[in-house]
């Protein structure tokens, strides 16, 4: 049996015409499963935590999930047993950065065919970042300053309702963004790699440690990143002036930022980062809160992949 769950706001609201897409594909792989729509009283969290949470012995979770990369943050913060739980992710939202690392150059009946026998095909890392008593695990990305901020903003904004119903929802993204570079609102941040090196970034815009190769809707701000080595990627700006950035943002679509002065991509296990002040921070860009002091390290268990 495959649980589908489906989030109706993902695609700018549009996630219940995406199920009734996906369902004729379904339907033709002969699968049998039981649908759940989110809704507020029973979100994602609260689902995959009832359907995850009493497993033994040879029981199992198949779980399908159509939302985007939000959706799949939820969800993994949510599985009570990783080695009983399969999940397959379909993504219908705006960011599509997971999709771009698990189902690249898939289209969407090869993917609902591998589902469809209900077999793992890999097994994949997950992120975890730990601040004080909080500590969240991502699937895609964990970042400091000016993309945490970014999203806080967005979030906030009253036109991101109104695109977001014309599927316009990024739009607002790219104006805070904008907004954002042109203020130039950088940190001293210190980074300690694997409990050893220590490096210091005078005036850092932004920090972020990478489980995949792209965040923020398709830039490939780590190139290098997998999400089966184990290991953590960062990508780190320090000294850039801001019309110097205007013109290595484009660059991070194709990863062609790597290298030049003021980009610093490291890799590590584990990884803390401390600011000189409280700082809006994201969790495969959701964001809530202000650290100053933040450590980031890989999950002992693998997330499970029907896909």
């Amino acid at each position: 049996m495959f649980h589908i769950i489906i989030n109706p706001e993902t695609a700018s609201g549009h996630g219940i015409q995406a199920w009734k897409d996906l369902k004729p594909l379904v339907d033709a792989q002969d699968m049998d499963y039981k649908l759940y729509v989110s809704t507020e009283r029973n979100d994602f969290g609260k689902i995959i935590s009832k359907l995850t949470s009493r497993l033994s012995g040879s029981d199992h979770a198949d779980i399908i999930i159509i939302g985007g990369d939000g959706s799949m943050n939820q969800a993994v913060n949510s599985i009570k047993d990783f080695r009983r739980t399969r999940i397959a992710f379909i993504s219908k939202g705006s960011g599509n950065d997971l999709s771009r690392a698990l189902c690249a150059g898939k289209t969407r009946e090869e993917i609902i065919k591998d589902i469809s026998d209900g077999k793992i095909k890999r097994s994949v890392d997950i992120g975890v970042m730990e601040s004080g008593d909080r500590r969240i695990l991502f699937n895609i990305s964990s970042g400091l300053g000016f993309d945490a901020e970014s999203c806080e903003k967005a979030n906030r904004m009253k036109l991101k309702k109104l695109l977001n119903r014309v599927r316009l929802g990024r739009l607002v993204y790219v104006l805070t963004a904008i907004s954002m570079i042109i203020k130039n609102r950088t940190f001293l941040c210190r980074i300690t790699y694997d409990d050893s090196t220590e490096r210091v970034y005078e005036k850092c815009l932004f920090a972020v440690v990478m489980n995949t190769a792209f965040e923020g809707g398709g830039f490939k701000f780590c190139p290098e990143a997998d999400n089966t080595d184990g290991m953590l990627d960062l990508c780190i700006t320090d000294r850039i002036h801001p019309f110097r950035f205007f013109t290595l943002f484009p660059k991070a679509y194709s990863g062609k930022h790597a290298g030049r002065r003021g980009i610093k991509i490291e890799k590590a296990r584990k990884v803390r980062i401390s600011s000189d002040e409280p700082v809006w921070i994201h969790t495969d860009g959701e964001v809530s809160f202000k650290v100053s002091d933040a450590s980031f390290s890989i999950h002992e268990e693998k997330l499970n992949l029907l896909m």
